[in-house]
Parts: structure tokens; C-alpha cells; sequence
């Protein structure tokens, strides 16, 4: 069927709200070949690193020099990892996460279970193509991993930048300069990454030119330390009975601080807290990087999408003139043109109202997470629904690994949500309130808006009245303070018990009329909470005893457990410690263990060092072997314990008073291995001298 003309007219009117000149208004061949050759060169660079990367030392394959190994894009555990260069990797990759909601744009033709394959298809190969941005990060080999992170994010920038300059405005459908505002910070955070490539490289070559050597330079050869300096911080003060860090809350201000300290106390208290002692894992900057720039991409949509709402007043009606007044029908222009401004003023305050809350529920959720891990790390879980060991290990595992992206997902609809709701809030407003009260509308909804009004006015009246009265029923209560002074208070003891039963009584019909509205208010109250807390995971949703219900809560707790098991500070800083004291090499620990390096010097062998600095330690175990034996006591003991056989535990008693009553198991330690003095009573393990 040919298209009518008043259609074709009509087309070609939106086509001007939309401008697009762009090559990507016909085709996105360049887009999906920048794609595959960025899906190529990644393959490549994995398989690079793979090669390089040696396996463990107690494999049991030792082929091909223990080569290739597995290698990971990032350390989730990791407290001593790169978090400025993770945090502008995910930032980077933050648009093709932002896609991934609009799953419309997604789906092909075909069932659903296929629509379902494809769209975790195209998951798998984004994570495939930028999987380097973070390995290159993570690897041993600095200079490969330099060069190669460098040599792929400047392919990534050119794509960004190429597709910005075709692309301003995100194709046939997108609004005039979506896509410019969208993509800028997604090419910050990727200028960041390739900066902080260049740093590495260059900080490395010139550490390799002072230590003239090109060992490290090429490949990182020490341990990673497990503790940070915020885990031995952290150890310091627990140790010490140091708090973790001060109160810079405004109540604990003193004396007159200036404007800049209030507000800095002010922000400290309500919003974020610096804690010297505890650092976030790299999942955690991950998470928060890449929900800040999705819920900005997507408000820059709704400030654009508001904005070109003015175009449509001048498409529906062409005859408008230049002062804004149309020739025809002129009250059909006036009644579009006041809801097109008042749908503009809702959207642009809903905007800055679920940004801002937004922006400090992120900030909430961080300092919860702080408080409830560092609770955690106490040994207090009482704020939790369950303990570690009262669930499953496995599903608390899966639960923590989708910790992640339900927490981007629940903050970005959370951020959708609000700001839908709040435009309709605004919008109800303005044309129940706002418009008739300036008379730019008909004033009579202002008669039911009393009537409503009234309703709840009588109730709260009501409220207040009755507290009133229950102030003079109860009895007061003087006290003097230590300066003197009289406080009165009310204590819950009735002054009048008649007036009480028989107010009592009559409240209790009040109250069938009067509670529902309390019943609307506290729907009211719950569908607001509800809304404003959908982002945060480290909130429950649901009443107590229906936390397994709320499957993001879950998430959260089990991801809870999981950091406190492989995260935690005193933990770290141990495993540290016995690493750090472990030698690697097997004889010169069996040296240092029992003996010095001077008794190399002096043509003290290693295997006669080894005898006769282990015979005292030898002694010591087949004394209390003897000891805790009855069966052994009956033996004659050889004059230098070589062995079991014919001992006498008289035969000690010249040498070793022993209690073994309190059946405590007795310290070792090592003297002179010619003579051994043993000791032990009640108060004192046994000690060796």
C-alpha cells in the first residue's frame, strides 16, 4: 500500500527532530569489523601471555619448561592490585556494559530460548575482547604486558574516537549528541588506562637502568605480598587498642571550626569516611566504576531526550510564530505547550533528584560494606541472617561470584526507577498543586485536594491531641542533677486510672475508622522506601525473617562471607610472616634452622651439622615419649639416648623433674646437646634448658 502523503509529511517532520548525517545512519560494517579484529588481537595477546606464563613448581607436568600456564584478567582477592588501572579498565568497558541493558537492541528475530543464546553469546565476547585490557595488567611479564596493554588500548581509543566522530549522534534513532556526551567518559577512563601503560613501562626501564640489570625489568621474579600496608595498619592498631580511625563527625567538633571543616565534618558523617586501614578490592572499585558511568550515560539520555521534547510543539504544529503563538487552534497549542514545559521541569528535577540519590546511595553502600566487613573481621555476625557455616559452601560461592553485576543491574533500574517515579510525583504535582494555585489550569481539583488533604490533617490532629493527653495521665518525676539543677520527667506510671480505662475504651472504636489511614500511610511509606533502597543490596527489602527471600541480599551476605574468609587483614599479614620466614632453599634452611653459616667455615659438614645439632630436639621427644608411656618406663635407658631400647626412667631423675598431671603438652626448645634439664609444674609448661 503507497504511503499517504499526510504520513510521508509526518516522517519526514520527526526526521528533523533527529537530525543524523552520519555514516552510521546506513550501515555498521565498520563497527562490527573494528569488533573482529579487536576479537583476533585479543586471541592473540591471550595466547602470548598463556606462553609465557609458567605453572606451578609442584605440577606434575614439567614439559616445555612448565609452559603454557592458565592465566586470569584480574585478582578479585588481590589487596596489593592495581586499583587506578583497574578502575580505568572497567571504565572503559563501561559502554558495552551499558548496552547489555538494552536487550531490545539485542534480540533477532526467533524463540525465545534462542533470543536468551545469543544475547549470553554476546556476553562471552565482550569479556573475550577485553580481556587483555585487564591480563596485561595482572601478568608477571611487565614489559610484554606494558606494550601489548598500551598497543590495545590505543587500538580501543581509535574506535571510541572513530566511532564518536561517524557516530555524534548514536545512529538513525539516537538524539544530536548522544553518543559524544555518552562516550566521554568511557574515553577518559581509556586515555587513564593507556597512561597508566606508558608509566609502568617507563617506571620499570628506569629501574632497570639503575639496577643494571633487565631481570625484573622484563619479568616481575618477586612474591606478591598477600598483606598491604593498610592489612599491617590494620594489625598495628589491633594490637595496640587503636581505633581504626578518629570521630570527625560534626557533634564531635571543637571549639569554632571554619565553613570549610563543617561541611568537611558534614560530608564525613552522612556521606564517607576515610579509613586508613582498610583498602577495597579491585571488584569493589569495578562494580561502583562502572554503575557511575552507566547511570550517567543514561541521564544523559533524559537531559537530550527532555530537550529535543521542544521540537515536537513546532512538528505538531508548524504555524507557530516566532513569539511562540500558533494561528490555528490555538488552545490545542496552548494545552501542548504547558505540558510539554511541565514534563520538561519534572524530568530535568527528576533528573538531579535520582542522581543525587543515586550518587549517595553508591557512597552509603561503601561505608556499609566497610562496616559490616570490619564487624566481620571483629568476629561479630550478629547483623547478618546467617553464619558461614549454616549454609551450603557452594551456593555460598555462586552467590558471592553474582555479587557484581546485581549490583550494577539493581543500580542502574534502581536509578531508572526513581526517576520514572519522581516524574510522574512531579508531573501529579504540578497539575494538582502548582498549576492551579498560579491559575494556569482550572482551580476546582483544588476542592478535592482539600477534601484528601483534610482527611489526613483530622488524623494527624488526632494523633497529637491524644499524646497530649497521655502527658497528663502519667506521672512526673523531679531529679536533682549533680549541680543542683531540677529535671522533671515522665514515668510510665498512671496518674488517673479511671480517666485512662475510660479514654481507652473509646479509642478503641476511634481507631477501627481512624487506622486506615494509618494502613494507606504506612503502603505509602513502604512503596517509598522501597524505591529509594532498591539499589542498595546491603539492604533487605523484605521483612525479618524473609532475608532468603531477597535473592540481591543474598548476594551481598554471601559476598560478605566470602571476602571475610580470603580477606581478612590478620590473616594476610600471618601468611606473610610464615612465607616471608620460610626459606626456599632446603639446606640453607636446614642451616639456618639448626646451626650457623660460620659453622661452614670451620669444615663443619652439612650432614655431621645436621646430627648433631638435631640429637638434643631427638632427646627431648624420646624423653616424653617416655614419659607418657608406661610401657616404656621399664626400660633401661642408654647413656646417649640413641634408642628405645633398655630404658629406665628412673635414670633421669637426676636430670628431669617431670609433672605430667595437668597432661599439657610441654614446649620444645634447644640447649647444649650434651646435657638436658627438663622442668614442669602446675602454673609453668615445661621449658628446656
Amino acid at each position: 500500500m503507497d504511503e499517504s502523503p499526510l504520513q510521508a509529511s509526518d516522517g519526514r517532520r520527526f526526521k528533523e527532530i533527529l537530525p543524523n548525517n552520519s555514516p552510521c545512519e546506513k550501515e555498521t560494517g565498520p563497527l562490527i569489523k573494528y569488533q573482529l579484529i579487536a576479537m583476533i588481537i585479543s586471541g592473540a595477546i591471550i595466547a602470548i601471555l598463556c606462553i609465557l606464563e609458567k605453572r606451578s613448581e609442584h605440577t606434575r607436568c614439567k614439559a616445555l619448561w612448565r609452559r603454557p600456564a592458565v592465566i586470569y584478567p584480574i585478582n578479585m582477592l588481590d589487596h596489593c592490585s592495581d586499583n587506578f588501572g583497574y578502575m580505568m579498565s572497567f571504565g572503559s568497558i563501561a559502554g558495552y556494559c551499558y548496552v547489555l541493558f538494552n536487550i531490545r537492541g539485542l534480540l533477532s528475530a526467533g524463540p525465545a530460548w534462542y533470543q536468551t543464546l545469543l544475547i549470553m553469546l554476546y556476553v562471552l565476547v565482550i569479556g573475550f575482547m577485553f580481556y587483555p585490557l585487564f591480563a596485561c595488567l595482572t601478568t608477571s611479564w611487565v614489559f610484554v604486558g606494558s606494550i601489548l596493554g598500551l598497543g590495545y588500548c590505543t587500538f580501543w581509543l581509535y574506535v571510541h574516537f572513530m566511532l564518536v566522530i561517524n557516530c555524534p549522534n548514536g545512529g538513525e534513532n539516537g538524539l544530536t549528541g548522544q553518543e559524544i556526551a555518552k562516550q566521554l567518559p568511557v574515553l577518559v577512563c581509556t586515555i587513564g588506562l593507556a597512561f597508566r601503560y606508558l608509566y609502568v613501562l617507563i617506571r620499570n626501564s628506569i629501574r632497570a637502568i639503575k639496577a643494571r640489570s633487565a631481570g625484573p625489568f622484563i619479568e616481575r621474579v618477586e612474591r606478591r605480598k598477600y598483606g598491604t600496608p593498610y592489612n599491617i595498619q590494620y594489625v598495628k592498631n589491633l594490637l595496640a587498642g587503636k581505633k581504626s580511625y578518629q570521630n570527625m563527625s560534626y557533634a564531635a567538633l571543637d571549639g569554632e571550626p571554619n565553613w570549610k571543616t563543617k561541611i568537611r565534618a558534614l560530608l564525613r558523617q552522612y556521606i564517607y569516611v576515610n579509613d586508613p586501614t582498610f583498602k577495597y578490592s579491585p571488584r569493589i572499585i569495578g562494580i561502583f566504576t562502572v554503575a557511575l558511568i552507566c547511570s550517567y550515560q543514561f541521564g544523559i539520555i533524559i537531559v537530550l531526550g527532555s530537550y529535543q521534547l521542544e521540537k515536537l510543539v513546532k512538528i505538531l504544529y508548524p504555524n507557530t510564530t516566532a513569539e511562540g503563538n500558533s494561528t490555528v487552534d490555538d488552545s490545542g497549542y496552548s494545552f501542548l505547550r504547558l505540558m510539554v514545559n511541565t514534563v520538561n521541569v519534572s524530568a530535568l528535577l527528576s533528573f538531579i533528584l535520582s542522581s543525587l540519590l543515586t550518587l549517595f546511595s553508591i557512597f552509603q553502600i561503601l561505608t556499609n560494606y566497610r562496616h559490616n566487613i570490619k564487624l566481620m573481621f571483629k568476629g561479630i555476625f550478629n547483623h547478618l541472617p546467617f553464619d558461614r557455616d549454616d549454609r551450603n559452601a557452594v551456593f555460598v560461592l555462586s552467590d558471592s561470584m553474582a555479587y557484581a553485576g546485581s549490583q550494577i543491574a539493581y543500580i542502574l533500574w534502581g536509578y531508572i526507577i526513581v526517576w520514572a517515579v519522581l516524574l510522574l510525583t512531579f508531573f501529579a504535582l504540578a497539575y494538582l498543586i502548582v498549576l492551579p494555585v498560579f491559575g494556569l489550569i482550572s482551580r476546582d481539583v483544588l476542592k478535592y485536594m482539600w477534601n484528601l488533604l483534610s482527611g489526613v490533617l483530622i488524623f494527624y490532629a488526632f494523633t497529637l491531641l491524644q499524646k497530649l493527653f497521655c502527658r497528663g495521665l502519667l506521672q512526673t518525676r523531679i531529679s536533682v542533677d549533680s549541680q543542683g539543677k531540677q529535671d522533671t520527667s515522665v514515668i510510665l506510671a498512671l496518674d488517673n486510672r479511671k480517666i485512662f480505662h475510660n479514654v481507652t475504651y473509646f479509642t478503641f472504636f476511634f481507631y477501627i475508622v481512624l487506622g486506615l489511614f494509618g494502613c494507606l500511610l504506612t503502603i505509602i511509606k513502604g512503596m517509598i522506601l522501597g524505591i529509594m533502597y532498591l539499589s542498595r543490596l546491603d539492604k533487605c527489602g523484605l521483612v525479618n525473617g524473609f532475608e532468603t527471600w531477597d535473592k540481591g541480599y543474598m548476594n551481598y551476605v554471601s559476598f560478605l562471607h566470602f571476602e571475610e574468609c580470603h580477606r581478612h587483614p590478620v590473616l594476610l599479614v600471618f601468611c606473610d610472616i610464615l612465607i616471608d620466614g620460610m626459606p626456599h632453599d632446603r639446606n640453607q634452611a636446614r642451616l639456618n634452622t639448626y646451626g650457623t653459616v660460620d659453622d661452614v667455615s670451620t669444615d663443619v659438614t652439612y650432614s655431621s651439622s645436621w646430627t648433631a645439632l638435631g640429637r638434643p630436639r631427638r632427646r627431648w621427644l624420646k624423653a616424653y615419649t617416655m614419659v607418657r608411656n608406661s610401657s616404656v618406663r621399664a626400660k633401661q635407658i642408654e647413656a646417649d639416648y640413641d634408642t628405645l631400647e633398655d630404658i629406665d626412667i628412673t635414670d633421669l631423675s637426676d636430670q628431669a623433674i617431670i609433672d605430667v598431671s595437668n597432661n599439657d603438652l610441654p614446649n620444645t626448645g634447644v640447649a647444649h646437646h650434651d646435657q638436658t634439664v627438663m622442668h614442669m609444674d602446675h602454673n609453668d609448661k615445661s621449658v628446656l634448658v
